[in-house]
């Protein structure tokens, strides 16, 4: 599992119309911050995106030429994580999606330069179709992955109408990238540099189920990720503080 940079994430589908098919999963913990609940992996069917490329659900709206910018630590590091919706859309396992950039930057030096690939079906979800990151200054590409390539799956990245209690899968390329999420509010708050948001915040728990890291990510409707903070391990947190449009 990437960072809490992870597709800032940007950096995390109603369960729907579509059949869902359970994952099978060890032994996971029920409750707590560190828990791992087994989620539900969505069933794929590349004939529900007529208009993959419209991605406009309010958690996760990516409209090209725009551009986030979050700031943060890691312990004593400081973080930097630039996001860009591109205007490229590449076609990945049958669907067109919408390609971002995310360049992570540590004390000011890039160290992850990551082109990730979005799709929304037609009843709003957002899917997420894989990646290719590039570790700095090794050119390391692990963790990399792409829907439809060695038996690996999209998985939603954000529900049409997230419920709380929802669980799903986020990542579903096996032994290499395996996240989730667990919706844990529709209606908290949260102020970040951006600006403050009062009742209308999502608040998810986003794990790996082959890592141990936790973290907790924030969205705003009409906006998409506020904050992304780590629940176990090492302390990490990162924030909006500036969208741009017609970059």
């Amino acid at each position: 599992m990437r960072g809490i940079r992870r597709p800032v994430g940007l950096s995390g589908a109603v369960l729907g119309l579509a059949l869902l098919a359970p994952l099978a999963l060890g032994a996971v913990s029920k409750g707590g911050p560190g828990s791992r609940p087994a989620p539900t992996c969505p069933s794929f069917d590349s004939s529900s995106f007529h208009k993959s490329t419209a991605i406009d659900n309010p958690y996760w709206p990516l409209v090209p030429g725009t551009r986030f910018t979050y700031r943060g630590t890691a312990q004593k590091t400081s973080l930097v994580d630039v996001v860009t919706v591109t205007h490229n859309t590449p076609k990945i396992d049958g669907v067109r999606t919408v390609e971002v950039r995310d360049q992570g930057y540590e004390d000011g030096v890039l160290t992850e330069d990551t082109f990730d690939w979005y799709a929304q079906d037609d009843q709003g979800n957002v899917w997420y179709f894989g990646e290719l990151s590039t570790e700095l200054p090794s050119g390391d590409h692990s963790g990399s992955w792409t829907a439809g390539g060695g038996g690996a799956q999209p998985g939603y990245i954000m529900e049409a109408a997230p419920k709380v209690g929802d669980t799903y899968c986020q990542e579903n390329a096996p032994g290499i990238a395996e996240d989730a999420a667990q919706v844990l509010s529709v209606s908290t708050s949260r102020s970040v540099p951006y600006g403050s948001f009062t009742g209308n915040v999502l608040q998810t728990k986003e794990y790996s189920l082959i890592e141990t890291h936790n973290e907790s990510k924030f969205y705003a409707p009409g906006v998409g990720m506020l904050e992304a903070t780590s629940v176990t391990g090492p302390s990490e947190d990162i924030q909006l503080v500036s969208v741009e449009h017609g970059v």
